[in-house]
């Protein structure tokens, strides 16, 4: 009689122990918390830009300043050239800006989700690498770096890899 193996190839395998499977929750979860605070931050982004409130200090006019001091005469062409791009409203480019880190902060914590699943490795990881990049993340890069580099760190290795299907 054939012997007939415990995992076939085409069975999930057994699972992550308890050990390994606390070892990646946490991470995990940070990656997840992480995600929804960057999306939050870049909505709240997106909001501000479209409904006209992307600068806290809206320039009407410039100083007498600017106008009477010759030193200042370089700053001049610059906030005027300022003052006429706030006057015209959000540009595309913020918007889309927005919505990139909007789904960036999506994909961090779909790869946090999906961690703490043992599922799509490859996904997991694009995330932990997404978290650590702090020009998404930006007010997030605080948490972003430590939890990504520990989500690495997790992630690499090879019992977790192996637990992934």
């Amino acid at each position: 009689m054939d012997h007939i193996p415990d995992n076939p190839p085409a069975a999930a395998g057994p699972g992550p122990d308890k050990a390994l499977r606390d070892a990646v929750n946490i991470p995990g979860y940070l990656l997840m918390a992480t995600g929804a605070l960057v999306v939050l931050f870049w909505l709240i982004s997106l909001l501000t830009s479209v409904l006209g409130g992307g600068s806290p200090v809206q320039l009407t006019e410039l100083p007498p300043e600017f106008y009477s001091d010759p030193n200042l005469a370089p700053y001049r062409a610059f906030l005027e050239r300022l003052m006429a791009a706030q006057a015209q409203g959000p540009s595309v480019g913020e918007i889309l800006y927005s919505l990139l880190g909007v789904g960036l902060g999506g994909l961090i914590a779909f790869g946090g989700l999906q961690m703490t699943k043992f599922r799509m490795y490859g996904v997991a990881l694009a995330a932990s690498i997404v978290a650590m990049v702090p020009c998404f993340s930006c007010c997030c890069c605080a948490i972003g770096v430590p939890v990504g580099i520990w989500a690495l760190v997790v992630l690499s290795r090879p019992e977790v890899k192996a637990a992934f299907r």
